[in-house]
């Protein structure tokens, strides 16, 4: 726990949420002293949740955990974004501090924790009641969703920005959150093989039928948090205005970095972070788009290196995130290192 010894050394603070008078280092300690605060900290290794998942996930109600929540956030072991009229909370992941090195000693002995298994299992099941919300809303669309996607946010706006950032002689290709394929005709210009993936069995069986027939074009069901992808065998993989709906997307990063090759393309398009709750409500979103440097934090994290960063303006309320990276390590070798 070096980083801990420098922090204390130095008289370093926690992003300055801990006054001066106080000691830090004792204040992160009776943080986790206490059996449902250790809980949280072991939940959210797993994902961020907002508080209302958390409620669910300890069965406990809402003030208490609102109450631990703030001792932690408090002490600098978590942080928390607003998402809409909801609140996210995640762990500090920054090395920098000794909250960090705490938290993960903490999480070194997961097998030891209290209630381990009943607060993984409701995890899993809290993350499945995500994807399940998602994957409803796109079986019930099927066919529409080409003119859902109009109402919103036309995919001519952004489609030609994804082509310009691929190579032409990509040998196989991944399309994420490919819906019923709108994407692959034109990226079979890019590519000699394009394989779709969606978690919708109703997008699968548009997409499908689509394209029966077709050599060059493979549509997978899937959960993008796990892809049937051997590592290491992809060119390029688009993501393109399917993060939002998807229920842990850093994992979904992870995953693009195992199945690309090193040095291979990433080219993500999504929402800019917004406040417009209908979005929750009308099309199933779960995420209210990204802030740049989140998503940015999210690449470092899982191996890229960031090529190109931009915000298209639309003629609606939002915004347009694009990103190009490649893949600049495989993660099992660094953190084998």
């Amino acid at each position: 726990m070096d980083s801990l010894k420098t922090d204390i050394e130095n008289g370093a603070q926690p992003i300055g949420i801990i006054p001066h008078s106080e000691n830090a280092l004792m204040r992160a300690f009776k943080s986790v002293s206490d059996e449902t605060r250790v809980r949280i900290i072991h939940i959210l290794s797993y994902a961020d949740f907002s508080v209302n998942e958390i409620v669910e996930i300890l069965s406990m109600g809402q003030s208490s955990v609102s109450r631990h929540l703030k001792i932690l956030t408090d002490a600098g072991l978590l942080s928390s974004r607003r998402e809409g009229s909801w609140v996210y909370y995640s762990l500090r992941n920054s090395a920098k501090y000794f909250s960090y090195d705490l938290v993960q000693l903490i999480l070194s002995y997961k097998e030891d924790l209290p209630y381990r298994e009943i607060d993984q299992k409701n995890v899993n099941t809290s993350l499945q009641n995500r994807e399940n919300l998602s994957r409803e809303f796109f079986d019930d669309l099927g066919l529409n969703w080409e003119k859902v996607q109009e109402e919103v946010l036309d995919p001519k706006i952004y489609r030609d920005r994804i082509l310009s950032s691929l190579s032409g002689n990509s040998e196989r290709l991944l399309d994420l959150g490919c819906g019923p394929g709108g994407l692959i005709p034109y990226l079979l210009s890019k590519s000699n093989k394009v394989i779709g993936l969606d978690s919708s069995t109703k997008m699968v069986e548009v997409a499908r039928n689509e394209f029966f027939g077709n050599p060059k074009v493979e549509i997978l069901q899937a959960q993008l948090e796990q892809l049937p992808v051997d590592d290491n065998t992809a060119d390029s993989v688009v993501a393109s205005m399917v993060l939002h709906h998807v229920s842990h997307p850093p994992k979904v990063l992870e995953e693009i970095n195992r199945v690309l090759k090193l040095g291979g393309t990433f080219c993500l398009v999504d929402l800019v972070k917004h406040s417009q709750e209908f979005m929750r409500e009308k099309y199933a979103d779960l995420w209210m788009g990204f802030e740049p440097d989140l998503m940015q934090s999210w690449l470092k994290t899982y191996g890229f290196e960031l090529i190109e960063q931009d915000s298209i303006p639309t003629n609606t309320v939002f915004k347009i995130l694009f990103i190009k990276a490649t893949k600049k390590e495989d993660l099992d070798v660094r953190n084998s290192n």
